[in-house]
């Protein structure tokens, strides 16, 4: 199969490598065990602990999940902001009712471009197959910890133009072009409001990531005291790896190689 996409190619064969690393330092973590030497007690104190960082890891790998989504969200965001900061711009224009036909028509041809444009990031703008400014991220389970409880809920509101209220509006006259600059502000003000919601979702997903990594880093240190595996390190690289090869497919998503070659390749 011949690639004309050397970004894509590149990608594909970091991912090939990453998978690789993965699997070894997967390998390396569930094949641990506690040396026969150590008592029964070891054994047993070992197990308990290596099941508490598998909760642990499962969190995190979770928290980072929603923060790679929470990104991609806020980038299709500015687009869409920018998108509406012309939008209004034009409107503005179109309110002065000393415009001929030609320049008013001239405003809305752009005017359309720009809504088309804002539905396009709207459909471009995905995670995990899911569209994260199109609606389908409602009450979205984001486990924060290993234990019951330790939860938060994120739902992302759907940033369309017939969402942000915009879908009937026109520059076709001055009446016209003044109720857009109304309808444009207020999905400016939404766009804003989703916008500060995402970082305040980021804070406190990071928060939680800090003390994940932190509390791993201890259970694991203790494990690799009663086995022969350093788990404390061999888990960070792992999700390390991990999200890596997230940020890798991310590249490809932006290339112009096939997905299913892609699946192929990586077998």
């Amino acid at each position: 199969m011949r690639i004309n996409n050397n970004v894509g190619m590149w990608a594909i064969r970091y991912l090939q490598n990453l998978q690789t690393q993965q699997n070894m330092q997967q390998q390396s973590l569930t094949q641990a065990t506690v040396p026969l030497n150590q008592n029964i007690s070891s054994n047993v104190i070992a197990e308990k602990i290596r099941s508490q960082v598998n909760g642990y890891r499962e969190a995190m790998v979770s928290t980072y999940n929603t923060i790679g989504m929470m990104n991609t969200a806020e980038g299709g965001l500015q687009s869409i902001s920018s998108n509406l900061q012309r939008m209004r711009e034009l409107a503005l224009q179109a309110s002065n009712g000393t415009l001929s036909d030609s320049e008013r028509s001239a405003l809305q041809k752009e005017f359309t471009q720009l809504s088309q444009g804002v539905n396009k990031v709207v459909e471009q703008t995905t995670y995990n197959n899911q569209r994260v400014l199109g609606g389908e991220i409602r009450n979205m389970q984001v486990q924060l910890g290993p234990n019951e409880g330790q939860n938060m809920k994120v739902t992302l509101p759907s940033m369309d133009i017939k969402s942000l209220g915009l879908e009937s509006v026109n520059l076709n006259s001055t009446e016209n072009a003044q109720n857009a600059l109304k309808a444009i502000d207020q999905a400016i003000s939404n766009v804003s409001t989703t916008r500060n919601y995402i970082g305040s979702v980021n804070n406190r997903l990071e928060s939680a990531a800090r003390n994940l990594s932190e509390t791993m880093i201890n259970l694991t240190s203790s494990v690799s005291v009663l086995t022969g595996t350093d788990m404390a390190r061999t888990t960070m690289e792992w999700i390390r790896t991990q999200l890596q090869s997230r940020a890798t497919i991310g590249v490809l998503s932006q290339s112009n190689v096939n997905s299913s070659n892609v699946l192929r390749l990586l077998g």
